[in-house]
Protein backbone atom coordinates (compact mmCIF):
# COMPACT_ATOMS: atom_id res chain seq x y z
CA UNK A 1 0.00 0.00 0.00
CA UNK A 2 2.90 2.33 0.72
CA UNK A 3 4.24 1.79 -2.80
CA UNK A 4 0.80 2.68 -4.19
CA UNK A 5 0.74 5.94 -2.26
CA UNK A 6 4.27 6.83 -3.41
CA UNK A 7 3.59 6.00 -7.06
CA UNK A 8 0.27 7.86 -6.98
CA UNK A 9 2.07 10.93 -5.67
CA UNK A 10 4.73 10.61 -8.36
CA UNK A 11 2.09 10.23 -11.09
CA UNK A 12 0.24 13.30 -9.86
CA UNK A 13 3.45 15.33 -10.31
CA UNK A 14 3.97 14.16 -13.93
CA UNK A 15 1.86 16.03 -16.48
CA UNK A 16 1.22 14.87 -20.07
CA UNK A 17 4.34 12.73 -20.44
CA UNK A 18 3.06 9.28 -21.31
CA UNK A 19 6.53 7.71 -21.62
CA UNK A 20 7.44 8.73 -18.08
CA UNK A 21 4.07 7.62 -16.69
CA UNK A 22 4.28 4.20 -18.35
CA UNK A 23 7.86 3.71 -17.20
CA UNK A 24 6.96 4.77 -13.66
CA UNK A 25 4.22 2.13 -13.38
CA UNK A 26 6.41 -0.62 -14.87
CA UNK A 27 9.46 0.28 -12.77
CA UNK A 28 7.39 0.50 -9.59
CA UNK A 29 5.89 -2.94 -10.20
CA UNK A 30 9.25 -4.62 -10.71
CA UNK A 31 10.89 -2.75 -7.83
CA UNK A 32 8.04 -3.66 -5.49
CA UNK A 33 8.27 -7.34 -6.40
CA UNK A 34 12.05 -7.34 -5.96
CA UNK A 35 11.89 -5.59 -2.59
CA UNK A 36 9.15 -7.88 -1.32
CA UNK A 37 10.97 -11.08 -2.30
CA UNK A 38 14.62 -10.25 -1.71
CA UNK A 39 14.78 -8.16 1.45
CA UNK A 40 14.14 -8.67 5.15
CA UNK A 41 10.51 -7.59 4.69
CA UNK A 42 9.65 -11.28 4.11
CA UNK A 43 6.35 -10.85 2.25
CA UNK A 44 5.06 -12.47 -0.91
CA UNK A 45 5.99 -10.59 -4.08
CA UNK A 46 2.83 -11.75 -5.85
CA UNK A 47 0.57 -10.59 -3.03
CA UNK A 48 2.34 -7.25 -2.81
CA UNK A 49 1.86 -6.73 -6.57
CA UNK A 50 -1.83 -7.68 -6.22
CA UNK A 51 -2.29 -5.12 -3.42
CA UNK A 52 -0.41 -2.53 -5.48
CA UNK A 53 -2.61 -3.26 -8.50
CA UNK A 54 -5.80 -2.94 -6.46
CA UNK A 55 -4.64 0.37 -5.03
CA UNK A 56 -3.59 1.69 -8.44
CA UNK A 57 -6.84 0.59 -10.10
CA UNK A 58 -8.88 2.35 -7.43
CA UNK A 59 -6.93 5.48 -6.50
CA UNK A 60 -3.79 5.58 -8.65
CA UNK A 61 -5.71 5.54 -11.92
CA UNK A 62 -7.09 8.97 -11.17
CA UNK A 63 -3.55 10.35 -10.87
CA UNK A 64 -2.62 9.44 -14.47
CA UNK A 65 -3.20 12.34 -16.84
CA UNK A 66 -6.04 11.91 -19.32
CA UNK A 67 -3.69 12.34 -22.28
CA UNK A 68 -1.47 9.49 -21.05
CA UNK A 69 -4.19 7.13 -19.84
CA UNK A 70 -4.67 5.63 -23.30
CA UNK A 71 -0.95 4.84 -23.70
CA UNK A 72 -0.67 3.34 -20.21
CA UNK A 73 -3.71 1.14 -20.86
CA UNK A 74 -2.31 -0.13 -24.16
CA UNK A 75 1.16 -0.86 -22.80
CA UNK A 76 -0.20 -2.83 -19.84
CA UNK A 77 -2.63 -4.64 -22.14
CA UNK A 78 0.29 -5.68 -24.32
CA UNK A 79 2.31 -6.81 -21.30
CA UNK A 80 -0.67 -8.92 -20.19
CA UNK A 81 -0.98 -10.42 -23.68
CA UNK A 82 2.72 -11.33 -23.74
CA UNK A 83 2.52 -12.89 -20.27
CA UNK A 84 -0.47 -15.03 -21.26
CA UNK A 85 1.26 -16.13 -24.45
CA UNK A 86 4.44 -17.16 -22.65
CA UNK A 87 2.45 -19.05 -20.01
CA UNK A 88 0.48 -21.01 -22.62
CA UNK A 89 3.60 -21.78 -24.68
CA UNK A 90 5.45 -23.04 -21.61
CA UNK A 91 2.42 -25.07 -20.53
CA UNK A 92 2.21 -26.66 -23.97
CA UNK A 93 5.90 -27.50 -23.97
CA UNK A 94 5.76 -29.02 -20.49
CA UNK A 95 2.56 -30.98 -21.11
CA UNK A 96 3.58 -32.09 -24.62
Amino acid sequence: MIAGVVVSFMLSRIHNNFVLEVNTTIFASYLLFFLAENTEIMVSGILSICAFGLYMSNIGKTRISTESEHAVHHVWGFIGFLAETVIFILTGLIMG
